[in-house]
């Protein structure tokens, strides 16, 4: 603010509220901070207190002190005090007080003294008594405004924080919301595709169980066994003649494996989803267990695939149980 702080009339303004709510701050957060000016600030309250009580301040002046200053209980209780020590001042006897002729050139503290030694004792006790009470009211009176005015800032950075978090949760829940829309659209997905597997299989099926002759449909096989990596040792291969109808997988599993049911599903090594089993039961073959899978030839492209073979869990779930890599070539 470009105004002097000090400056008494600023001070006055700020008492009968003209100044801006920024000017406003700024002098109560000085007056907070400043022992010397809160005291300044109680001067001026009690220079204005005596102006109203002795009817000298302007119309629009006095409006403004009755409608902001006297908005305050403990400023009325000061101001009825000032008056009421005016009215003993002024009904004093003559002969109790000693009257000082006031030279030409005196300045106000000048006066102010030589008003002071006029009074007799009873007198200077009493005013001695109204400043004193004057002052300790104005000094509440102002930390009480500045507590509840540092209250009222902290409330509404604790309002502005919950409205942030509330933002966020929202964000977060709309986030869920979009995830769990794009997983139920995949395993539609999914099972739109294990549905039509399923229709060819039993067309498949059907038709070699007619009693009209008919050729028996080629079925290219391939076994997989366990504990080979990606890219390690030599990759299995499926040689898969044109007229072939099926394809049969022979996954070979670890021993060690606890799982009495398991899961099992093919990609190709880019990522598409090819053909997807559940609740498969393994047979018991020499050397170890192994689960046989048979899928359509159709819907093995020439590439490189992964099957994902997966434990079923007693309580739920599923545990990945190992990883079998494989290229198909068509004849």
């Amino acid at each position: 603010m470009a105004a002097n702080l000090n400056n008494e009339t600023l001070i006055a303004r700020y008492l009968l509220g003209e100044l801006s709510e920024e000017q406003q701050v700024e002098i109560e957060d000085r007056a907070f901070a400043d022992k010397d000016y809160l005291a300044s600030i109680t001067a001026v309250e009690n220079d204005l207190i005596d102006e109203y009580v002795r009817h000298e301040l302007s119309e629009s002046d006095r409006r403004k002190f009755e409608s902001r200053f006297l908005a305050s209980a403990e400023r009325r209780k000061r101001v009825e005090f000032a008056k009421a020590l005016a009215q003993v001042a002024s009904e004093a006897p003559a002969a109790e007080r000693t009257v000082v002729s006031q030279p030409i050139g005196w300045s106000w503290r000048e006066s102010l003294y030589a008003f002071l030694n006029g009074l007799n004792p009873a007198a200077r006790f009493a005013l001695a008594a109204a400043m004193l009470f004057i002052l300790v009211g104005g000094v509440w009176l102002l930390t009480q405004t500045l507590r509840l005015r540092r209250q009222l800032t902290q409330l509404q950075a604790d309002n502005q924080s919950r409205q942030t978090e509330r933002q966020t949760l929202e964000q977060q829940v709309e986030a869920e919301r979009k995830r769990n829309e794009e997983l139920n659209a995949r395993l539609n997905q999914e099972k739109q595709q294990r549905e039509q597997i399923d229709e060819s299989l039993q067309k498949l099926t059907e038709n070699g169980s007619e009693t009209t002759p008919a050729p028996r449909p080629v079925i290219a096989s391939l076994t997989l066994l366990p504990g080979i990596s990606r890219g390690g040792g030599e990759k299995a291969s499926l040689s898969m003649p044109d007229d072939a109808r099926l394809v049969r997988l022979n996954v070979g599993i670890d021993p060690e494996e606890p799982y009495k049911k398991f899961a099992v599903e093919l990609r190709t090594v880019a990522g598409r989803h090819v053909w997807t089993r559940e609740n498969l039961a393994a047979r018991s073959q020499k050397g170890g267990r192994a689960i046989g899978i048979t899928l359509p030839a159709s819907a093995l492209k020439s590439g490189d695939y992964e099957l994902r073979l997966s434990g079923v869990k007693e309580g739920g779930g599923t545990e990945d149980v190992g990883f079998y890599y494989f290229e198909v070539r068509k004849k």
